[in-house]
């Protein structure tokens, strides 16, 4: 089967052939389905439902098996300079050929075509040239008339926009737009603590596709806990959600689950990605983190907002995230995320946290945010995700004298995810009457499993 001139995929083998190089490549029957499918449609967008169709005929298959399955692709095709294998947001994908031969031989022909119609063009009447002549200058003065004129329009709107601030608003919401969305939710059976227990990765169409290597890594996570079994009792249902943006790894557990999460202190920690699996004792953090309670005032108080309205509600999340590594050395994130709505989809937000950690006792690092968001809402796995834009116009942040290792982490992925940005994305996986799961700017994107509450103002 013939992909380019120099490309053809053996179907006997099942290989992917380079004539050039006389380069194979193994193709899995998904992949070569699924290539088939899109050779067949070259140019074309092929909807996500029916390459699952190709790849995987009459079964169900998880959405991240067709994301892997691309990019295993795209590493095969990664030497074919003239192919390129697009993804379509929330649509599917776009194998794209570009033929280089064609495009030099149709430079070629129109050089031809130009050069042989000079002398025939010679060769007319002086009257008839001046005539064609001046045809030609007027029809190419009046687009160039109306390019200027086109220009100056443009200019001056931008000119406006600029001084006004309505340009850097249009630019940092493009860019907000452009930000990677949420591609799966994968959903695992997890035996904890003598309990079946339900796991849900989220994973970003940005990420790295191999899902097996995050799974693996959440079971090795959570099977380095011990002592738990005072905290996390073995009789409740669990469920847990998981997130790895590559440099850190986090996990939201409701230790009660029964269609809703009655866990008024859901568990919510974070370590680094790269770094070894520390085991932890649940027990010792359950005592550590009532002894930063008592030793540290770290509750936020968010203002009221502001309203005519009477019968408005507001909705407060409130959770506790925990850092931890092999020093034994705990930050804690007090995380309050408070917001009313204006309409169905769009209202007011404030967000705020408090870190601590054993040299932050006393003087800690905060910092909030608040504005105005738009909300879009769009179904992944069969989750509702709820995407909020939220368009800053107030911050603050206290900086510490000095902070430790540990902290610094933190630290440092505020200042440059939240405290530079204008614009923020701020993710919910899941909500219930009594919690809500969200995706926070902690330590990069970090999972949190909050306490809802809901107050009329």
């Amino acid at each position: 089967m013939k992909i380019t001139e120099f490309l053809i995929i053996d179907l006997d083998a099942r290989d992917l052939v380079d004539l050039r190089t006389t380069e194979r490549q193994a193709l899995s029957l998904a992949e070569l389905e699924v290539l088939k499918c899109l050779v067949s449609h070259v140019g074309d967008v092929v909807s996500k439902e029916q390459l699952n169709a190709a790849g995987w005929p009459g079964r169900v298959v998880a959405p991240s098996s067709l994301t892997q399955c691309m990019s295993s692709l795209r590493k095969k095709l990664v030497a074919q300079t003239d192919i390129e294998l697009k993804n379509i947001p929330r649509y599917g994908y776009s194998l794209c050929i570009v033929d280089e031969h064609d495009i030099a031989t149709y430079e070629t022909k129109a050089e031809t075509v130009s050069t042989a119609a000079e002398p025939q063009a010679e060769e007319g009447h002086a009257a008839f040239k001046s005539k064609r002549l001046n045809i030609n200058l007027a029809s190419r003065l009046v687009p160039s008339r109306l390019l200027w004129s086109t220009l100056v329009v443009l200019a001056g709107i931008i000119i406006t926009l600029h001084f006004s601030g309505g340009l850097k608003k249009a630019v940092n919401y493009i860019a907000l737009l452009a930000k990677p969305q949420i591609a799966a939710i994968t959903t695992q059976n997890l035996e904890f603590n003598h309990t079946s227990s339900l796991v849900s990765k989220v994973f970003l169409d940005s990420q790295s596709t191999d899902t097996s290597a995050q799974a693996t890594s959440a079971d090795e996570l959570i099977a380095n806990w011990f002592n738990y079994e005072s905290v996390l009792a073995a009789s409740s249902e669990k469920q847990l959600f998981t997130y790895d943006n590559g440099q850190y790894e986090s996990i939201a557990l409701c230790n009660d689950f029964d269609s809703t999460c009655s866990d008024r202190q859901p568990l919510n920690l974070v370590r680094t990605a790269d770094a070894p699996v520390t085991p932890l004792d649940i027990q010792w953090l359950a005592d550590t983190k009532l002894r930063m309670e008592q030793v540290t005032y770290n509750k936020i108080l968010l203002d009221k907002f502001e309203t005519e309205n009477s019968g408005v509600v507001e909705d407060v999340y409130r959770a506790d995230v925990y850092y931890y590594s092999d020093t034994k050395n705990v930050v804690r994130a007090d995380v309050r995320l408070s917001m009313i709505f204006d309409s169905d989809n769009r209202g007011k937000l404030v967000a705020a946290a408090c870190i601590t950690d054993d040299m932050l006792r006393e003087i800690s690092i905060r910092y909030q945010f608040s504005g105005d968001f738009k909300l879009k809402q769009s179904l992944i796995d069969g989750k509702v995700v709820k995407t909020f834009l939220v368009d800053v116009d107030e911050r603050s942040f206290t900086s510490p004298q000095q902070v430790s290792k540990e902290s610094a982490t933190i630290y440092r992925e505020i200042r440059k995810n939240v405290l530079q940005n204008e614009q923020m994305v701020i993710r919910q996986v899941y909500q219930d009457d009594d919690s809500g799961v969200w995706m926070l700017p902690l330590w990069g994107e970090t999972m949190v499993w909050a306490h809802r509450e809901q107050v009329s103002l």
